[in-house]
């Protein structure tokens, strides 16, 4: 029997939990607390996919019921290959719309709703904190971040920028919304990368629409996550750092 693709692992987990017509669509999402856990399944490194649980809507996840969560144990519950746990993050976006919502599933007292999912070929939190090598996952969403707003950007080498999407104090209990544009120091950017802060002068909006609904992500040192423009298809305006648009 011939081994299924990525492509169609990724395609079957779709059709296993999207809801038809569930849909999230939430304002005043700055500040808002979230976690995640990916579940993978595959029978082999190059086909194995990570369907992602995101507790945004589900419920409001504290530091402490993350930290009772153990990844062996939620693997083995779940009939998974092995979990990945993302720690409570809080959003740096203002507005969400999320077009294919899934299932929801239990995981000890935190409740997700399955987003996406993604390849889990080395994109395990460990390998992909601070790795600065974003992953493509699929989510039919939008992430809307208003005029005025504060925005934290990494330019790659290739000229991609990347905004911070949300912080975690997982790392650093003191990090907050108001000192992050002085991370730029604190990072160990790879040699061509930087690190800038900028006061949006319209909504930017990052979207998978464009992109058959794959979103660039990534992290960096602090397990902080960024979504990438991916060369201009997925920002809907936005100064480069050369002040140049899209």
């Amino acid at each position: 029997m011939t081994e299924a693709s990525l492509e169609q692992n990724m395609t079957a987990a779709r059709q296993e939990h999207v809801v038809p017509g569930r849909e999230i669509h939430l304002d005043d999402m700055r500040g808002y607390r979230y976690c995640e856990v990916g579940l993978i399944a595959g029978t082999s490194e190059g086909n194995a996919v990570a369907n992602i649980w995101n507790t945004t809507g589900a419920c409001d996840p504290t530091p402490e019921q993350w930290d009772e969560l153990d990844a062996v144990a939620v693997a083995a519950d779940n009939g998974a290959v092995r979990a990945w746990l993302d720690p409570v993050q809080r959003c740096l976006f203002d507005r969400l719309d999320v077009w294919e919502a899934g299932d929801d599933r239990a995981f000890g007292n935190i409740t997700g709703i399955w987003t996406g999912v993604a390849g889990a070929a080395g994109r395990t939190p460990d390998r992909v904190r601070g790795s600065y090598d974003p992953g493509y996952m699929y989510r039919n969403v939008k992430f809307t971040f208003n005029r005025g707003s504060q925005v934290h950007l990494l330019d790659a080498p290739d000229g991609e920028v990347f905004v911070m999407h949300s912080f975690t104090q997982d790392d650093d209990a003191a990090l907050s919304e108001e000192n992050l544009p002085h991370l730029g120091g604190r990072l160990d950017l790879p040699a061509g990368w930087g690190f800038r802060s900028e006061i949006l002068d319209e909504d930017l909006e990052v979207s998978t629409a464009t992109h058959n609904h794959l979103a660039h992500v990534m992290q960096d040192d602090l397990h902080n996550v960024y979504l990438g423009s991916d060369v201009g298809r997925a920002f809907t305006t936005f100064c480069r750092e050369d002040n140049a648009r899209w």
